[in-house]
C-alpha cells in the first residue's frame, strides 16, 4: 500500500517514455509565399489561408487589446505625429516618407503594431486608446496611417473597444470613402486573432482551426536583423514553448532537452535556420540546430529544418519527433513512467521505473558540460521499481537524468542543493 500511495503523489513529477521515431515533413505556402498555414505537430497541416486577405487582426482574449498589422506582406504603419482624434478631418501627410513606420513585436502575438504607439506614463494607455476605470471601455485617441498591400494609404482610427467589439473608422487621406467598421470577438470563437480586410471592406473569418488545434504558423513577418526586414519563417503559437540548440555535432541523436529552458519567444524558430546563398541561388539549411517544441498539451517534440524551397513553391521541409508525452488516466492524473524525487535534491535521489517495456534500463546522470557522472544498469522487473542514487558528492547545480530503456529514453532535469 505504501508502494501505489508514493507512487500517486509522485505522479505530478514524472513524464512518459516513448519509442522514438522521425518522420519527414513537408509544409508549404505555396509559389511567392502567396498563403499562410497553421500547424499541428501531432495532426500536421491544419489549414492554409490566403496571406493577402487582410490588413488588420483583433486580439480576440477576454479584455485583448492588441491590433496587428498584415507586416510581413506589405502593410506598413505610422502613429500620426501632428494631431489626435480630434485632428481626424485634418489629417495632413507632408513628410509622410520620412515618418518611422511601426511594426508588430516579434516575440508575442500580442505586441501589435498599433499598441507600440503608447504613452509609458499613462497606465491605461493601450497604444490606440485610453481605458477608462468606471465605464470599462477603451476610447481611441490616436490616428494612423496605413499603406495597404496595394500600395494605396488610408487614414485610420479606432474608436472604441466596448462590449467585446472593435469598431474602427478608416478612409481616404483626403476624407473620402470613410467607412466605419466592427469585429465582434464572439463571431470567432476559441480563435486567436479576427481579421479585417481594409482594401475589401470586411471583416474575415482568417485562421482555419481554433487555437488549441494549432502549435506553428508558416509565413511572413517582420523581423529585427537589427532594421526591420520581412521574413519568411516559422512561428511559434500562442501556447508553445520552443528551446533552440546550436553547435550540435549530431543533429539526428541528439536529445538533450531536460536541461534546457523552454521560451514563449515566438520567433524562436523563426527564419534564421536558413540562408540565402547568391552562388548558387538557393537556400543553405544550418547542419548544427536543433529545436525542442513543448506543445500545449505538454509534449516535447524535436524538430530539425532540413530544406526550404524558397519563393519557388514555398516549400518548409523538416523532420519532427516526439520524444516525450504528458498522457493522462482514466481519472485524468498523468500517467507518469518515470520519476526523479525529490528534485531539488541533496544527498539522495529515488529513481521510481514503472511499466518499462524492458527489465533493464540504463541510467545516467550528467553535468551540462556532458561528462558522465553516474552510469548504472538495472535489471529487474518493468512494475515499479524504485532506484536510490546518492548524489551528496555532486557539486550544486543542474544535472541531466537519462534513462534507456530497450527502444525507449527519458531525460529530465535535475537539481542538486
Amino acid at each position: 500500500m505504501k508502494k501505489s500511495i508514493l507512487f500517486t503523489a509522485l505522479l505530478f513529477a514524472g513524464s512518459q517514455f516513448l519509442n522514438a521515431q522521425s518522420t519527414i515533413e513537408t509544409v508549404s505556402i505555396g509559389a511567392g509565399y502567396a498563403d499562410e498555414t497553421w500547424y499541428s505537430l501531432e495532426n500536421g497541416d491544419q489549414g492554409t489561408k490566403t496571406a493577402a486577405d487582410w490588413d488588420l487582426a483583433f486580439d480576440l482574449g477576454g479584455f485583448g487589446t492588441s491590433i496587428r498589422i498584415n507586416s510581413g506582406n506589405g502593410v506598413l504603419l505610422y502613429a500620426y505625429p501632428n494631431g489626435d482624434v480630434n485632428d481626424w478631418a485634418m489629417v495632413d501627410t507632408t513628410g509622410l516618407s520620412t515618418w518611422e513606420a511601426v511594426y508588430n513585436s516579434e516575440s508575442t502575438w500580442f505586441e501589435g503594431a498599433l499598441d507600440q504607439n503608447i504613452n509609458p506614463n499613462d497606465p491605461f494607455d493601450v497604444g490606440w486608446g485610453i481605458y477608462d476605470m468606471n465605464t470599462h471601455i477603451i476610447s481611441g485617441d490616436s490616428i494612423f496611417i496605413i499603406k495597404l498591400i496595394d500600395d494605396t494609404y488610408r487614414k485610420l482610427r479606432i474608436d472604441q473597444m466596448a462590449g467585446g467589439a472593435f469598431d474602427f473608422t478608416f478612409a481616404n487621406l483626403d476624407g473620402t470613402n470613410e467607412v466605419q467598421a466592427q469585429v465582434v470577438k464572439a463571431d470567432y470563437t476559441d480563435k486567436l486573432f479576427g481579421y479585417y480586410s481594409i482594401q475589401n471592406e470586411v471583416a474575415v473569418d482568417h485562421e482555419p482551426v481554433t487555437v488549441e488545434n494549432w502549435d506553428l504558423f508558416f509565413g511572413k513577418y517582420t523581423g529585427f536583423i537589427p532594421t526591420p526586414y520581412n521574413l519568411t519563417g516559422i512561428i511559434a503559437g500562442p501556447n508553445t514553448e520552443v528551446v533552440q540548440i546550436d553547435g550540435v555535432s549530431d543533429v539526428a541523436n541528439y536529445n538533450d532537452w531536460g536541461a534546457e529552458t523552454f521560451t514563449t519567444d515566438i520567433s524562436t524558430i523563426g527564419a534564421d535556420w536558413k540562408e540565402f546563398v547568391f552562388s548558387s541561388m538557393s537556400y543553405e539549411i544550418a547542419d548544427d540546430v536543433v529545436y525542442f517544441v513543448k506543445t500545449q498539451a505538454g509534449d516535447v517534440w524535436k524538430l530539425i529544418p532540413t530544406g526550404f524551397g524558397g519563393s519557388s513553391n514555398g516549400d518548409f521541409e523538416f523532420t519532427k519527433e516526439k520524444i516525450s508525452a504528458l498522457s493522462t488516466d482514466e481519472n485524468g492524473l498523468p500517467n507518469a513512467e518515470v520519476v526523479v524525487y525529490p528534485n531539488p535534491a541533496k544527498e539522495n535521489v529515488s529513481l521510481i521505473l514503472n511499466n518499462m517495456n524492458s527489465n533493464s534500463s540504463t541510467v545516467q546522470i550528467l553535468n551540462l558540460n556532458g561528462q558522465v557522472l553516474f552510469n548504472e544498469n538495472y535489471v529487474g522487473s518493468s512494475n515499479f521499481e524504485v532506484k536510490n542514487i546518492p548524489v551528496s558528492s555532486f557539486e550544486s547545480g543542474v544535472y541531466l537524468v537519462k534513462v534507456n530503456s530497450g527502444e525507449e529514453y527519458f531525460n529530465q532535469k535535475l537539481i542538486i542543493k
